[in-house]
């Protein structure tokens, strides 16, 4: 019985790490992390071990300083890291709470490994609000935090963007996301349709010209909108009203879930000024929007278990 049970969910597997597999190589949307590793004296430190762990999946990458001391992380999932810094004869260094962000490249700048015994560490917290200096892109951001905890009419995930600097909304409703929600979203007064949007690095604009999205996503699949306004690097210099890189949620290793319900009501709101001069009634305004979320990592139960494989985790 158990070999029929196992033959039935092996293609479920199989297709289960293919499509994972297929989502993280579209996630183009990745940052990376780079600093240079001295001594107390200021010279390079060669051969340091650099290892970046993620809070949310704790998956893990490591390389090693070159001879002039600098390490360099690409590829790396937009999210919180800490960062360790390790060498026989010196005190291992933990820079904590580095928030990373999508097509970033964060610069830890010079990390200065003291003499003393690997029992003893250093612990480092990263800035807030970093200087962005490893390139001259002028990107903003609107954070998880952000898209969970700043009011949106219409759950419109461009409704929020108009608080970027260089951004401007000219749709001043916003009652229900539509088709053409990014359309009338322009960055640095350039036309709508010079601007480019992606999803998880893939391009989602209307080629047509109408400057809108072939996919607006539900506000509780994205992790972080990022708007770049100028200074564009190579892989995203593709047009020059500005780019929207939208970046969906990826799951993590412990299983979480949220439910939420809209409910809007004519009677809430005011008449305005004209309908009260023409003697109107206010139009019918009747909203009713529930959902729900679930992800964590993927666990079927004697064939796989990504907890602790760190490799696996549903969205």
């Amino acid at each position: 019985m158990s070999n029929v049970r196992c033959a039935w969910a092996l293609p479920f597997v199989v297709a289960s790490i293919c499509l994972t597999g297929a989502a993280t190589a579209a996630a183009q949307g990745t940052g990376t992390l780079t600093g240079t590793v001295v001594d107390s004296s200021g010279s390079a430190v060669p051969g340091a071990t650099v290892t970046a762990t993620e809070a949310e999946t704790a998956a893990v990458r490591v390389v090693v300083s070159s001879e002039s001391g600098l390490f360099r992380i690409a590829a790396l999932n937009p999210g919180r890291y800490s960062l360790k810094v390790e060498l026989a004869s010196f005190r291992p260094i933990t820079v904590q709470e580095i928030n990373l962000s999508s097509a970033e490249i964060r610069d830890l700048g010079k990390l200065t490994l003291q003499v003393g015994v690997v029992t003893e560490t250093i612990s480092v917290t990263s800035e807030v609000t970093p200087v962005q200096v490893a390139d001259s892109a002028r990107r903003k951001t609107v954070t998880g935090d952000d898209l969970q905890n700043i009011q949106m009419k219409g759950r419109d995930i461009y409704n929020l963007l108009a608080v970027l600097p260089g951004v401007q909304d000219t749709n001043l409703n916003r009652d229900y996301s539509s088709w053409t929600s990014a359309t009338q979203i322009t960055i640095n007064g350039a036309p709508s349709q010079n601007k480019d949007v992606r999803v998880d690095g893939i391009n989602i604009v209307d080629e047509g010209g109408c400057g809108t999205a072939f996919i607006n996503l539900n506000v509780d699949a994205v992790n972080e909108i990022q708007v770049i306004s100028n200074g564009y690097t190579a892989e995203n210099g593709r047009n020059n009203g500005g780019l929207i890189n939208v970046v969906t949620k990826s799951g993590t290793n412990t299983f979480k879930g949220s439910a939420w319900y809209n409910g809007r009501r004519d009677r809430f709101n005011a008449k305005d000024y004209f309908r009260t001069v023409n003697q109107q009634q206010k139009p019918l305004y009747d909203v009713n929007i529930s959902g729900y979320g679930f992800g964590g990592p993927l666990v079927i139960p004697g064939l796989i278990d990504s907890r602790k494989a760190n490799r696996l985790w549903n969205g």
